[in-house]
């Protein structure tokens, strides 16, 4: 079995990967603000990480059952994790906007855009690359 694999030697789901290309967008963005200045890099950071934590609660509550056996366990959890993720999702938001003085807000949102949009992207742009053996 080729791939990157768990503990138990399962190969791990996509999302992890959209994941890992949602971070890189995030730190790549983050840094090209840091040019601007530092409040606009770290309200970059914190934009992006809004919509990452969720996504890794919702990736981790999603994919914790498998087999034909759990796919009951698999649709709640998907609905559980998806409405955690909204809530988790409006309470970063929140707690960023009470906390965090300075903040850009342009960069804050344009990065939770811009990520946002890599769930709609990535997955086609790697559907699109040669399968490795």
């Amino acid at each position: 079995m080729s791939g990157k694999k768990t503990v138990s030697g399962i190969k791990r789901p996509a999302i992890y990967r959209l994941i890992g290309v949602q971070l890189g967008a995030t730190l790549i963005i983050s840094v090209g603000f840091l040019l601007k200045d530092q409040v606009a890099a770290y309200s970059a950071l914190l934009g992006g990480l809004v919509f990452i934590l969720p996504n890794i609660y919702f990736a981790y509550k999603a994919f914790a059952h498998t087999g034909a056996r759990a796919a009951r366990q698999i649709v709640n959890s998907f609905y559980k994790g998806e409405a955690v993720k909204l809530a988790l999702t409006a309470v970063l938001f929140t707690v960023v906007f009470v906390s965090v003085k300075p903040l850009n807000v342009l960069a804050l949102f344009a990065t939770f855009i811009i990520v946002l949009t890599t769930n709609w992207l990535t997955p086609l742009l790697l559907s699109h690359q040669p399968q490795r053996k």
